[in-house]
């Protein structure tokens, strides 16, 4: 007997253990669900911005096809803006075969690991720094796949937050109701007990009086009973878990719908906002004016430079129709009779105008004005840009009176250099015609009427050498002078212009020598400028070298260039000389007590001719030491001469 009560103890702790198990399993599967699906819905959401910010950079490779061809970027830098722009730390670009294209701040995409974005579907990097995405691209250029990493900030502190919060919540749920089940156990066992023991008792004694299975008894009945409703249950239970079922799946479509709804709601806002922020920005920092007109010609809104134009704070002018602030109120379609008809859209303006200023005064200005319809063609309001050209038509006039007066100018010059040579040449020829007539009457004896027709005859050729170089200069500079380009050996005139510096060279005692690499070089250029181009630079070595030497040196360069170097041991320049050498009539040796005479035309005319043909010249210098001049010409650059007439005829203007 003692037994067969602990075998009824048993069953019934059983029982209990069973129940509050299966109660236990059934807060674990609450607290699951509520953990995951919580958590899942913080990460859809974080991740949900981040996908939204990443279709920033699919739809501007769609809307600019061209930052992306030849697999690469073509403009990394725009790119990169967009990038700090947006928050992002890398981008790839992956190719539809999942090959690499391109990217930008490549390492910091490896060291976040982004290829794990598409492989684990991790969004936040290991230290939380980064969060990455991966969306799929289709534009005309690119076809393929992109990660782009952003900086998550406080969103990763926040997600980590938010899971803690709902991993203690689902705990706590769990705690509160294991101990909820266990203590409503204990409390509805005690009665089932007593009921399971009274039907034990009974059982046993039916089973001990009457033998067990021939009659049913009471408890039999009360059995049979308590199936039928057990089995009624089940059935009502299996109905209304099919009909649970039905509502869930209704009710998740129904979610996932608003769901849905409510992203693309939030979606749409915030494209409206940014766009509204871009507008506003815009408006307000335009360089020129931009005025907002409502429908019946009245002010709106303006920005600062519009106020800043006309000189009214905005408070002013709000409300206050367009055209008083035009000349005699003249602004087409914005007068009284231009708003008479309904809804009559005023005709797009775009137009020069005189604009009131708020102390009386007119400026010029350039109106443009367009309407702004709604989505049916009604107008809505008018945006007019207005930009101030006082300054640029003021500028215009001047520059229109400079230019009257510099083809005066050029006019006057030309006009004066034509007489003044006719004037100087004439006499000057029939002076130095002259002088070997004289010389030839003179005795031999008359030494020192000798000296003074030499001293004429060398003021005169000094006098004429100094208008060729004037006229020339002036001829080079105006663009007068028509170069003929041809190929022609510049060994062989260099060699032919040091044989007539001989015997200059040999009365001042000094050694001129000439070499050269090959015994013909050839280069296309303007033959009559390169001559007086050595000339003078040989004769200048020549005067301004007391003794020593004048080398000149032609070397053929094996990248189609050809270097001349005239050399000497004189006088040499200053280095501040050396920065003002090629400017007209400058010398270092200036006053009425100058050693060695000259017109400072000479380097000039040098510089003038050296560009004309398209050559380089160097110079190098130490005063007492000597001098080099190199002249480099260019045989690969090739214009025909209309064209490099014409281009050197715009640079002197």
């Amino acid at each position: 007997m003692l037994n067969f009560n602990r075998l009824k103890r048993s069953r019934s702790q059983k029982l209990q253990l069973k129940l509050t198990i299966q109660f236990a399993l059934f807060f674990i599967l609450v607290s699951g669900f509520i953990y995951f699906y919580f958590t899942n819905k913080f990460e859809g959401q974080i991740n949900e911005k981040y996908t939204y910010k990443a279709d920033v950079f699919i739809n501007f490779f769609i809307q600019n096809p061209q930052v992306f061809s030849e697999k690469k970027f073509t403009d990394p830098e725009i790119l990169q803006q967009l990038l700090f722009l947006n928050g992002a730390v890398y981008l790839v670009v992956e190719g539809s075969n999942g090959d690499y294209l391109d990217a930008l701040n490549l390492e910091a995409a490896e060291k976040n690991l982004y290829i794990l974005t598409q492989d684990q579907g991790k969004g936040i990097s290991q230290d939380e720094k980064v969060y990455r995405v991966s969306l799929p691209v289709n534009a005309d250029s690119l076809s393929g796949k992109i990660y782009v990493g952003f900086l998550s900030g406080d969103d990763a502190q926040e997600l980590f937050k938010n899971n803690l919060l709902t991993a203690l919540f689902s705990l706590t749920i769990l705690m509160a109701g294991i101990v909820f089940t266990y203590f409503l156990s204990s409390i509805s066992f005690r009665p089932l007990s007593k009921i399971i023991k009274a039907l034990d008792s009974a059982n046993i004694t039916s089973g001990t009086t009457s033998g067990r299975g021939k009659n049913k008894d009471e408890l039999g009945i009360i059995e049979d009973r308590v199936k039928l409703v057990l089995t009624e249950l089940d059935k009502s239970t299996s109905e209304v878990e099919s009909l649970n079922k039905k509502l869930h799946d209704v009710f998740k479509d129904k979610i996932a719908e608003l769901n849905f709804e409510i992203n693309q709601r939030k979606k749409a806002e915030i494209s409206l906002q940014k766009s509204e922020e871009q507008f506003r920005t815009v408006f307000q920092n335009a360089p020129i004016g931009i005025v907002i007109i409502s429908t019946d010609g009245k002010i709106l809104s303006v920005n600062k430079s519009f106020c800043d134009t006309i000189g009214f704070d905005r408070e002013e002018i709000i409300g206050v129709p367009i055209k008083y602030l035009f000349e005699k109120n003249d602004l087409e379609g914005f007068s009284d009779s231009s708003f008479s008809a309904s809804n009559t859209p005023v005709a797009d303006i775009n137009t020069e105008k005189k604009l009131l200023k708020k102390e009386g005064r007119e400026i010029n200005v350039i109106v443009k004005s367009v309407s702004v319809q709604d989505e049916t063609g009604k107008v809505k309001h008018y945006v007019m840009q207005v930009l101030d050209i006082s300054e640029m038509t003021k500028v215009q006039s001047e520059l229109v009176d400079a230019l009257g007066k510099a083809e005066e100018s050029d006019r006057l010059k030309s006009a004066f250099l034509a007489q003044m040579s006719h004037e100087i040449r004439t006499p000057l020829n029939v002076i130095l015609t002259s002088i070997p007539l004289l010389a030839d009457e003179i005795s031999e004896k008359d030494e020192e009427l000798k000296i003074i027709l030499d001293s004429v005859k060398s003021a005169g050729r000094r006098l004429q050498r100094t208008i060729d170089m004037i006229l020339s200069m002036s001829s080079v500079q105006s663009g007068n002078y028509k170069a003929t380009f041809e190929q022609f050996d510049l060994v062989g005139d260099l060699k032919k212009m040091t044989n007539e510096f001989k015997s200059l060279s040999e009365d001042k005692g000094l050694k001129l020598k000439f070499t050269h690499s090959k015994e013909q070089v050839n280069i296309t250029a303007d033959r009559y400028t390169v001559n007086q181009v050595f000339q003078n630079l040989i004769n200048n070595a020549i005067k301004y070298t007391l003794k020593g030497y004048v080398e000149v040196y032609i070397k053929d360069l094996v990248d189609d260039k050809v270097k001349v170097e005239i050399r000497d041991s004189g006088i040499g320049m200053s280095q501040e000389y050396l920065q003002k050498m090629f400017v007209p009539f400058s010398q270092e040796d200036v006053g009425h007590k100058r050693e060695f005479e000259g017109n400072g035309l000479g380097l000039a005319l040098v510089k003038k001719y050296i560009e004309l043909n398209r050559a380089d010249i160097n110079v190098e210098s130490e005063k007492n030491i000597g001098s080099v001049f190199t002249v480099t010409f260019h045989n690969n650059i090739n214009f025909t001469e209309a064209e490099f007439s014409e281009k050197r005829q715009n640079k002197y203007r």
